[in-house]
């Protein structure tokens, strides 16, 4: 599922659907596909509303990765459980049903094990949350059967803190149950509740594994750091720095990249290929550079991500934020923890951006400025 319009993570979601995001250099839907390559998934449908032509020119029918992928475009959005639906005549076996965001190392063939095992029409990947107000929740009987179902629940309405994950599987006799419903259908509101009230068969399967519901900035650098630290394993860059005076921890990097003398790298950290790093600079762990990024003499770059095509002049600070692309930050600025800022953003020199503002696509702004808000100028 790849159609929604990611408005949390605006404005990165202005010029791309958020499953686009780059992960380590990298789509975020792309990490997942490799997942699923491991488990020997190869036949893909992606559900499409938003920006769908980004995705389907940047995958297309997926041979190029040892894919073959199918497209269900929605002209409207249609819900994550009418968004399948659409997709119904290529569903005529058991299959499976995942999140375009969610970044995870769930075991794909144990979860379809247990669900043949226990003869389910749905079998749904629950995970402990210690905050449950922002997942649907459920509660089982002694053969996970789940007996009891509810989507973001309010503190007080809370009865347990198994969170969905957005990963199921299902049968195509799951579309029975959509009879009578229109407009914009929701597996956890519209058909969730149904199968536990005529008790379908529908199990909860529980991981404890690694899950992030990349869904918010904040959640987004933690998917960044923990790819980065191995917490989860992806993919990323083959190559990687060699330890030296100044080059510590895990550096990994992509080609062409110019490193100018007394650079400090403390990783891991990712350099995208084409960049350049100036003399003096200093890349903390956590960090990662985009493509063909130019990070000028005397910065200092701490846990953020600077996404392709920008430039960090002379002497900036930049500390837990992200950049979009095509971004032009000039000398002797400062950019503080928790700052997202949009595509094509020039900020004049000698300007501070406070911590957590937001600044928005094509927004200028003029040297020594103070941002503390969200701009649009």
């Amino acid at each position: 599922m790849a159609g929604g319009q990611g408005t949390r993570l605006r404005p990165l979601t202005f010029i791309r659907p958020k499953p686009m995001i780059p992960l380590v250099n990298k789509p975020i839907m792309e990490h997942i596909m490799e997942r699923l390559k491991q488990y020997h998934f190869k036949d893909l449908i992606l559900t499409l509303n938003y920006l769908s032509s980004d995705i389907m020119s940047y995958f297309k029918d997926g041979s190029n990765k040892d894919l073959n992928i199918t497209y269900s475009v929605e002209k409207s959005p249609l819900g994550t459980a009418g968004s399948v639906k659409k997709a119904e005549k290529y569903l005529d076996e058991t299959f499976m049903v995942l999140s375009g965001d969610v970044v995870s190392d769930i075991n794909f063939s144990e979860v379809l094990k247990f669900h043949k095992d226990k003869g389910a029409l749905a079998t749904l990947v629950v995970t402990t949350v210690k905050d449950p107000s922002h997942f649907g929740i459920a509660e089982f009987d002694d053969d996970m059967k789940i007996t009891k179902y509810l989507e973001k629940p309010a503190p007080q309405e809370a009865f347990s803190n198994m969170a969905n994950t957005g990963t199921y599987i299902l049968e195509p006799e799951i579309f029975e149950y959509f009879d009578g419903l229109s407009g914009e259908v929701d597996f956890s509101r519209d058909i969730f509740p149904q199968l536990i009230s005529e008790d379908a068969g529908i199990y909860g399967y529980i991981f404890d594994g690694y899950w992030n519901d990349v869904g918010r900035p904040e959640t987004y650098l933690n998917a960044t750091y923990d790819v980065l630290s191995q917490k989860i394993k992806q993919k990323i860059y083959p190559k990687s720095l060699k330890e030296d005076v100044g080059k510590l921890g895990n550096i990994w990097m992509g080609k062409n990249i110019t490193i100018g003398p007394r650079v400090r790298i403390e990783g891991p950290v990712v350099l995208g290929s084409n960049c350049t790093i100036g003399e003096g600079c200093t890349l903390s762990k956590g960090t990662v550079i985009g493509e063909s990024v130019t990070v000028g003499n005397g910065t200092t770059i701490q846990s953020s991500v600077i996404l392709a095509n920008t430039a960090v002049h002379s002497n900036s600070f930049l500390k837990g934020c992200i950049v979009d692309t095509d971004c032009e930050i000039e000398k002797n600025t400062i950019i503080e923890e928790g700052v997202v800022t949009g595509s094509n953003v020039k900020i004049g020199k000698n300007s501070i951006i406070k911590s957590a503002s937001t600044i928005k696509n094509g927004s200028i702004i003029l040297p020594y400025s103070v941002i503390d808000a969200q701009y649009e100028g």
